[in-house]
């Protein structure tokens, strides 16, 4: 009796997921039809891809018009960058000022108490004992 029972039931979820992908199967079809009909839509067509050849054409001869930095050009402009050493705490914007500045918060930061740093490992201290 038990088994017929077993069975029974196999066969009701059997029937009950063969009906689910029955139901889903239709809606991809159609799903596929749809985007296959806006693709043919949209796909471009002889005159629209020479259009955008001769415009990739004129876009390269434009961009070889254009120089090029040499390697020295391009150290000549870090250098000048590095020299500068830019900083928008330092308006000047030079070594000298950046160098100025950097002694300054030393000074200012010599003269501030030192903070008393504890590890605590164990956790809070009980107080209450």
């Amino acid at each position: 009796m038990k088994h017929w029972i077993a069975i029974s039931m196999l066969a009701a979820f059997a029937s009950a997921a063969a009906a689910q992908i029955i139901d889903r199967t239709a809606p991809i079809a159609d799903k596929q039809k749809e985007v296959q009909a806006v693709t043919q839509q949209q796909a471009p067509s002889s005159v629209n891809t020479q259009k955008t050849a001769a415009e990739q054409a004129a876009n390269v001869k434009a961009s070889k018009a254009t120089t090029k930095m040499t390697t020295a050009e391009k150290n000549k402009a870090i250098k000048d960058a590095n020299k500068q050493m830019i900083n928008p705490d330092n308006p000047s914007g030079s070594v000298a000022g950046t160098a100025a500045q950097q002694k300054a918060n030393v000074e200012v930061s010599k003269g501030e108490p030192r903070q008393k740093q504890t590890i605590n490992t164990l956790g809070p201290k009980d107080t209450t004992k």
